[in-house]
């Protein structure tokens, strides 16, 4: 598919558009939630802490390697991990499809992104919207979500074809802390510690393929 900001709509770091191949890989229907967490992990560090349903919030990278330790260890012959920026833009994309948002707004109302340019009150239940055409929750909106990479501004002109990934860390997808357009699916934001902790981040996982 065409990786990039293909509608002008973006910044640099979005460009040069260009084509990625990737290995079939299974995604996260949801963002993790509290009650996937504390069924694996002791301690849930969420600041909305509100519910089962609500996604985990304030989560860094250690604490996500340790949850997928322990999930693995509790799944064995599974490979859990997150995924990479060229896997997280495709499923937003809808399998790479022309599309500027992960999601579309029921009648009459608003995606988690639009919803928080009116309310910015924190994280909602996961499905509250309806999904994309993969049946993907969320990928517009709600919280944040860590990949893999490590960012670099100029990594679109590096890339290989094949499961391309980056070299701080990265985030995708808005959440409720941004208005809507931060929730565009090209949308490459914050290069963050790994160890840095914001209760508009949380994070999904994906199931390597056998």
């Amino acid at each position: 598919y065409k990786m990039g900001d293909t509608f002008g709509k973006g910044e640099s770091n979005e460009l040069p558009v260009h084509e990625v191949c990737l290995t079939p890989y299974w995604l996260g229907q949801h963002e993790v939630t509290q009650g996937e967490w504390n069924k694996v992990v002791a301690f849930n560090p969420s600041v909305f802490a509100t519910s089962e349903q609500h996604p985990v919030d304030s989560i860094n990278q250690k604490d996500i390697a340790g949850f997928v330790e322990k999930l693995g260890n509790a799944n064995p012959g599974r490979k859990f991990r997150l995924p990479t920026e060229a896997e997280w833009e495709y499923a937003c994309r809808a399998a790479g499809q022309q599309e500027m948002f992960g999601g579309q707004a029921p009648p009459g109302g608003a995606n988690t992104a639009e919803y928080a340019d009116r309310h910015s009150e924190g994280s909602l239940p996961v499905g509250s919207f309806p999904p994309n055409k993969l049946g993907l929750y969320d990928m517009s909106g709600n919280l944040w979500e860590w990949v893999a990479d490590v960012y670099s501004a100029d990594a679109y002109e590096k890339h290989p074809r094949y499961n391309a990934s980056g070299p701080s860390r990265l985030l995708r997808g808005g959440g409720w802390s941004h208005d809507a357009a931060f929730s565009r699916c090209s949308k490459r934001h914050m290069h963050c510690r790994p160890t840095a902790r914001f209760d508009f981040v949380g994070f999904r996982l994906v199931l390597e393929s056998e």
